[in-house]
């Protein structure tokens, strides 16, 4: 009798485990943001408004790539400092805020979070393998204080972590989904993808963060308000007597 033969159930799941997760997360959200009753959700309108904005998403993307791009034990360092560098982020959101409130507008731009988070990713995406290698984990580290800092800043809920708790999820999610499918589909084009990303991300990390703190005009002084009284005054038009 001939042994029984199994299929590489191990490298099937290595190769879809990626897009398995992209659809297993993309019908989560869908669950959460499409029924009706989500017009009246806090965490529905959080998560359409802010966790799936391009100016979160896009850092996540290309923090992916540059985790499918390096070895597996950076890989996994760079990730793990990724979630440290979130928890750092909650833990000392105050202080690593504190700066950032002096810049001009800064809160109406979630306090520079979006374009220091592009920038920091695009620099591990530039370099070639080898420096690659040495300043993602660094540079992982500050893309995840600056997503928790952005899940702070824009959490309208006070003492509910729900909304900190789908963000993280989402984040990871984005960074994990990527990373898995751009590793199990690796191309040699790939490298040259990264760098054009990282270039990218730099430069839209500049011109965002230069339009945030170009200082505004001050509008223009209002116009003078015209007399609209049309009666006359009666007290300067009656004529003067002379005194006999």
């Amino acid at each position: 009798m001939a042994p029984l033969s199994f299929p590489p159930e191990p490298a099937r799941l290595y190769r879809f485990g990626g897009p398995a997760l992209a659809a297993l997360g993309v019908a989560a959200i869908a669950l959460i943001v499409l029924p009706p009753a989500a017009a009246e959700s806090p965490l529905a309108w959080w998560i359409v408004n802010s966790a799936l904005t391009p100016e979160r998403l896009l850092p996540l993307l290309g923090l992916g790539v540059a985790l499918a791009l390096t070895g597996p034990r950076i890989a996994l360092a760079a990730l793990l400092l990724f979630c440290i560098g979130i928890v750092f982020g909650f833990v000392a959101h105050k202080e690593l805020l504190e700066p950032l409130t002096k810049m001009p507008q800064a809160a109406t731009h979630h306090f520079l979070t979006g374009p220091i988070a592009s920038i920091a990713v695009g620099l591990a995406l530039i370099p070639p393998a080898r420096w690659r290698a040495a300043v993602l984990p660094l540079l992982a580290f500050i893309a995840g204080c600056m997503l928790a800092l952005a899940i702070v800043v824009t959490d309208p809920s006070l003492d509910d972590p729900t909304n900190r708790i789908a963000g993280v999820t989402i984040g990871l999610w984005v960074v994990v989904v990527v990373m898995l499918t751009l590793r199990a589909f690796h191309r040699p084009w790939f490298a040259v993808f990264s760098r054009i990303l990282g270039s990218w991300l730099i430069a839209i990390g500049l011109l965002y963060g230069g339009v945030a703190l170009m200082p505004r005009k001050a509008p223009p002084p209002p116009p003078p308000i015209p007399d609209l009284n049309p009666l006359p005054d009666f007290d300067r038009s009656r004529p003067q007597t002379l005194p006999q």
